[in-house]
């Protein structure tokens, strides 16, 4: 498996979450009745979609058959809920979204992912205060460096950057090698307008990702975003042609466009994301890349497509 992505960008990624598809399916056709099994199956190509290895129309349906199947098997597991509920958020069906993942922390309370992706969900909708209130749950409940990631994330959409730099240095000196504490730490930084910081935690973050597709796209942004108009173009380019040969979000390449102020392209490659569903547009409503758009009718008329509700 690993000869077939030796050129692949994030490969140490992808690689994992293929083997994951593959345990999950060998243990269904074990035992076509394991709701666990099930779940970690629908979890596993909701996460390829997240990360940007697959498009929602080669992962969601996949992962929605096996939610439901494990709900059908163990309507009482909270796991395949909180699946369902992720299923539901990249949908846009937000009220259903909600149910589900409010029914998957009362079936399993204890559960810190439970708690962490609800609070990505109140993120989404912009209930920011409820939504550190529900990470810092999910802290409590998995006190250990890799959940710091999580939490760091929901501080990003609150706007609370100076919070996420204290929380995310701390915890990229306790795992150096752990390349999504380094990209959270770049977005912080490019936020407080510190440019060669966050270019300086991109560039190591690629390094460490083996050149994963959206922490590249950060990487490129930031270079927009700091005036080095010629490396951010590089990283755009590079984006592009990657595109021809793998599935690249549309939405990754529209940072760095946004940064170059190639306006069409940026709203093109929106629109294409928009026709996808991609996981980005979750969040784009509450995403501080795109806080100056907010004002543009094209922007505007994505908005109201997309259907977000009215903020509390």
């Amino acid at each position: 498996m690993e000869q077939k992505y030796k050129k692949f960008p994030g490969k140490s990624f992808r690689v994992p979450m293929d083997k994951d598809v593959l345990k999950f399916e060998q243990a269904i056709l074990k035992n076509p009745e394991d709701a666990d099994a099930f779940t970690g199956l629908a979890v596993s190509y909701i996460v390829l979609w997240c990360y940007g290895f697959l498009s929602r129309q080669d992962s969601i349906p996949k992962a929605e058959r096996a939610a439901t199947q494990a709900v059908e098997i163990n309507n009482k597991l909270g796991e395949a809920h909180t699946a369902l509920g992720i299923i539901k958020l990249g949908e846009w069906d937000w009220k259903s979204a909600e149910r589900e993942f409010q029914l998957g922390i009362e079936l399993s309370p204890g559960n810190s992912n439970a708690h962490h992706w609800y609070a990505l969900y109140l993120s989404a909708m912009g209930r920011h205060e409820q939504a550190l209130e529900s990470s810092r749950h999910s802290l409590s409940l998995s006190p250990v460096s890799y959940s710091d990631i999580g939490h760091g994330s929901i501080l990003y959409f609150a706007h609370q950057f100076d919070q996420m730099v204290e929380l995310l240095d701390n915890t990229v000196k306790k795992i150096p090698n752990f390349a999504p504490g380094f990209d959270w730490l770049g977005m912080a930084y490019l936020q407080l307008k510190q440019f060669d910081k966050s270019i300086e935690m991109y560039r190591k973050a690629v390094e460490l990702s083996d050149g994963l597709a959206e922490i590249k796209a950060g990487l490129g942004h930031a270079y927009g975003m700091a005036g080095r108009k010629e490396e951010a173009r590089k990283v755009l380019n590079e984006l592009n042609s990657l595109a021809e040969k793998y599935y690249i979000p549309p939405v990754q390449i529209a940072y760095v466009a946004a940064s170059l102020d190639e306006i069409d392209e940026t709203f093109e490659l929106l629109e294409k994301a928009y026709i996808e569903r991609t996981w980005d547009l979750v969040f784009i409503r509450e995403e501080p890349w795109f806080d100056d758009f907010h004002s543009h009718p094209r922007f505007v008329d994505l908005l109201k497509r997309i259907q977000f509700p009215g903020k509390e």
